[in-house]
């Protein structure tokens, strides 16, 4: 989100001093490896991104939004992304 953030306030011509990004993102293990029934999932992202900036609040607020738009990780996470999964074994296909 970062990089989108300087990336769009450099074409929009937003002057800021310094930004930084800190996320946790949250994830939940259950079931049981002996009854084969372990699983994974996410627990949750939480993101902020601190500008130091005298740009209108407005004018920060919507590069902010374009930057959550538009980051490559973010959406990722917050999209239902498709993902194919494989395995191989000495270079040769294992089904799970």
């Amino acid at each position: 989100m970062l990089t989108q953030f300087a990336r769009l306030s450099e074409q929009t011509k937003l002057s800021y001093r310094k930004a930084s990004v800190s996320q946790t993102t949250k994830f939940i293990r259950g079931g049981s490896i002996l009854a084969g029934d372990i699983y994974g999932e996410p627990g949750g992202i939480v993101t902020n991104i601190d500008i130091d900036s005298d740009e209108p609040e407005s004018k920060v607020a919507n590069i902010v939004q374009l930057a959550s738009q538009s980051c490559f990780a973010l959406q990722s996470m917050v999209q239902n992304t498709p993902v194919t999964a494989s395995a191989t074994l000495k270079g040769v296909y294992l089904p799970y």
